[in-house]
């Protein structure tokens, strides 16, 4: 094969923005340095953390569960990566694809899954409605899921049963739950003949209640029924491993708890299950790849957002994924704990670690969601997610009504302490 001088010059010029990308990422983690062997009160450690996170000074941004910031090292890397399309975007375009499959091999480990199970996609939205529209179900078929589900697990699910006739059923449990039984039992008792899937989050959008997912996956299978998971909330939350729980899909997105820029995601399923799952969108020799990779051909797509996904979970990498997780929970805890002590305050999520992570639900008697949103903002400088009543986060049979704040491993327990005081302010009499 004969190349140009011209040609050469062009690759390796390529080749070597994206080392170059690659150092500049390296040497910012490196930056954080060591944390002390008391790293989880170790402020001076996670200070330089919440440094190379771009929110301003003094703002206390507890939206995880929505969307997070981005660490400026990965932010940068992806620059790059646009940098480089906008000088040569055909074979640069090209380089960045090619990152794709060491891209879904690290994905795979990093979930605990095989590089064949996993599919690179946009967001959970992709991935839930891909596994949704792909299975084949026929009328008098019965789906089963929790009440709290996002309306990404809800509203793809009402079309298909609307076109194929097929039924939905909505499973409650109590808010919060007492133990993980209560929700299992609540799914048990509520599986007929006709069922032919559970689906539900691995930690729900509304309350930030985790599930018991290994455990309904094994009544699920007892019964020769599938088990498919939400994982928008616990992809860079909490540690799991997909060969463990034995789910038959979970899709997740990178934009959350990953603190990667939107527009990436990952979507695992079975191997067993894939050739029971049609892919929706086809394009060039779709009938040729292997495995999950079918589900995420989409022709031209933004490489620069599918390359920067390996940034972010490198940089997670770098913190510590077990060191992020004890933060982000130790976070949630301490905001638990003394809120339970505010009078007024209602807590609609667990402290009971086998049923929580890092998101919490509460509010005040008397007072809607959207007036402490905007209190906690105004007084305290801090931003959390009202959850009041509405078609989109609908109230709970109980009546939930309130605020999710997100606890992750750059926020810092100076500012949950601001969400605490406000909370205090807020009680009733006290405002």
């Amino acid at each position: 094969m004969k190349l140009s001088r011209r040609g050469f010059l062009s690759g390796g010029a390529t080749l070597a923005g994206l080392a170059t990308a690659k150092m500049a990422f390296a040497q910012a983690v490196q930056k954080l340095g060591p944390p002390s062997e008391n790293w989880r009160f170790d402020g001076g450690y996670w200070a330089r953390v919440r440094s190379q996170f771009m929110t301003p000074e003094g703002f206390g941004y507890l939206n995880t569960g929505t969307l997070a910031p981005t660490p400026k090292p990965v932010f940068d890397a992806m620059v790059e990566y646009w940098r480089l399309m906008a000088v040569n975007p055909h074979e640069n375009s090209n380089v960045l694809q090619g990152r794709q499959e060491a891209i879904r091999v690290k994905a795979a480990q990093f979930v605990g899954a095989s590089p064949d199970e996993i599919a690179l996609t946009r967001n959970t939205t992709e991935g839930l409605v891909t596994v949704i529209k792909g299975l084949e179900l026929k009328q008098g078929d019965q789906i089963l899921h929790s009440f709290h589900e996002h309306s990404s697990n809800v509203q793809p699910w009402r079309l298909q049963a609307k076109r194929y006739g097929f039924e939905l059923k909505e499973v409650p449990f109590p808010t919060p739950p007492k133990s993980p039984d209560e929700i299992l039992n609540q799914f048990n008792d509520a599986i007929t003949g006709r069922t032919r899937v559970i689906t539900v989050s691995h930690c729900t959008t509304v309350t930030g209640c985790l599930l018991p997912v290994r455990e309904l996956t094994k009544l699920a299978r007892s019964k020769g029924i599938l088990c498919l998971v939400d994982g928008a909330h616990t992809l860079g939350m909490i540690q799991y491993d997909l060969h463990e729980l034995d789910v038959d899909t979970y899709a997740s997105p990178a934009h959350k708890w990953l603190a990667a820029p939107a527009g990436s995601g990952l979507l695992y399923v079975r191997a067993g299950l894939i050739d029971r799952i049609w892919p929706n969108i086809v394009t060039q020799s779709w009938y040729q790849d292997k495995g999950a990779r079918k589900y995420d051909r989409l022709s031209r797509r933004p490489w620069p957002q599918v390359a920067v996904l390996e940034d972010a979970m490198d940089y997670q990498l770098g913190v510590g994924r077990a060191r992020i997780e004890d933060r982000a929970r130790g976070l949630a805890t301490h905001l638990r704990s003394r809120a339970a002590d505010i009078p007024g305050v209602i807590l609609y999520t667990s402290n009971d670690p086998r049923l929580a992570g890092a998101m919490t639900t509460l509010g005040i008697k008397g007072l809607s969601g959207q007036v402490i949103h905007n209190y906690l903002r105004e007084r305290y400088d801090v931003f959390v997610s009202p959850r009041s009543r509405g078609p989109v986060y609908p109230a709970d049979p109980a009546g939930m009504d309130g605020v999710r704040v997100s606890t992750h491993y750059y926020n810092s327990f100076e500012q949950v302490d601001r969400v605490l005081q406000g909370l205090k302010e807020l009680a009733p009499g006290k405002a």
